[in-house]
């Protein structure tokens, strides 16, 4: 099989690559079969970067050629695939923008829950339901990020946030009803203690 890949020429710091076609069981940088361009990552100024035979490039694929990885993310932004090439490319490109995606979602999730956890554990209030809710939403972006299910991982990771929100807010209420309790209670107290004095008073 003919491959087209990128062989690694330059010195340290300044690498130079050369597009060729090779057999695939040629060593990397070992003999070719042809030279079809080269890419040079570290211009200096002035200086042509990129540098194409475009014709003998179509040529090769066009006959089974099979570019590495690297050469059809190169070829496939300059609309030189083949349909069946291209077709392949894009469908690469959408499953690794899922699993980006998805994986994103996963870490948020992930935070949320983190975060959640340090949360209950200095509440005064009983929140462990909450930290149980948020959890299980973790796990559903989880599973949704492997089956590719971008849509239901971003879900799960805003029902984690969301969660995470009624917590906050239900450690607020509890401390806010407790404050209020305190205070009717020395109001309260005060009030007693300001009767008893009263009473005292008049007893004299």
């Amino acid at each position: 099989m003919v491959k087209l890949r990128f062989q690694r020429h330059g010195r340290t710091h300044r690498p130079f690559y050369r597009l060729v076609a090779v057999d695939s069981r040629f060593k990397r940088n070992g003999k070719y079969l042809e030279n079809l361009g080269w890419f040079n990552p570290t211009p200096g100024e002035g200086e042509q970067d990129l540098e194409l035979n475009t014709d003998r490039i179509k040529h090769w694929l066009s006959v089974g050629a099979q570019p590495s990885e690297t050469v059809r993310d190169l070829l496939g932004h300059r609309d030189m695939l083949t349909e069946k090439q291209k077709k392949a490319w894009e469908a690469d490109r959408e499953y690794a923008r899922k699993r980006v995606e998805a994986a994103s979602a996963v870490k948020s999730a992930d935070a949320t829950v983190e975060a959640l956890t340090t949360f209950v554990d200095d509440a005064d209030a009983d929140l462990g339901s909450f930290l149980s809710d948020a959890k299980s939403a973790q796990a559903e972006a989880k599973s949704a990020a492997k089956k590719g299910q971008i849509e239901a991982a971003q879900a799960a990771a805003s029902k984690a946030a969301d969660v995470k929100a009624a917590a906050e807010k239900a450690e607020a209420d509890h401390k806010a009803k407790k404050e209020a309790e305190e205070k009717a209670a020395a109001e309260a107290e005060a009030a007693s203690e300001s009767s008893d004095e009263g009473g005292e008073e008049a007893s004299e």
